[in-house]
């Protein structure tokens, strides 16, 4: 069954051996979206029901593209132990709170922590939620989990650049 982030179309006839299986983890400060984002990716609608994330949560495979992704929500209190081959991924999400700049300054230092102990390094998308009004570029996605603003260009981009 095929799933494209753009649409609901199914295509039966196509193989799942033809996806390829990635793995992206979400890094943030608590009360900035990871999770949001990840509802609204992997069931397709944004929920105001806030439960903080106490421990890592793997959540079910969704499709982008020709991708089948897997998405580990990673709390900040989780001591980061990157050297475990369980905790290799393909892409890192480093997402912070528009409304709240230290969020940007805190995920920037996890990732400083953390890239230290890979042995190979993921790519890293940097993404802002709650998009202020006229942001854009520099590096960073802006999306807003309560829309699809920078939604679907965020999950283009993902797609474009781990398959091409």
């Amino acid at each position: 069954m095929r799933k494209t982030y753009l649409s609901d179309d199914s295509d039966e006839e196509e193989s799942k051996s033809t996806h390829k299986n990635i793995k992206i983890l979400i890094i943030g400060d608590k009360k900035v979206g990871k999770t949001s984002f990840i509802t609204r990716l992997t069931r397709g609608y944004y929920t105001m029901f806030y439960q903080p994330t106490k421990n890592i949560e793997i959540h079910r495979e969704v499709k982008i593209g020709d991708m089948l992704v897997t998405c580990w929500d990673i709390p900040p209190h989780i001591k980061y132990h990157f050297k475990l081959k369980s905790l290799e991924a393909d892409a890192v999400i480093l997402m912070f709170d528009t409304k709240r700049p230290e969020t940007k300054e805190r995920v920037t230092e996890y990732w400083k922590i953390m890239y230290k102990q890979l042995r190979k390094l993921p790519y890293i998308f940097v993404v802002g939620v709650r998009n202020p009004p006229g942001t854009k570029g520099n590096g960073i996605h802006y999306i807003d989990n309560m829309s699809t603003d920078g939604y679907n260009e965020l999950l283009y981009h993902i797609q474009t650049t781990l398959i091409g």
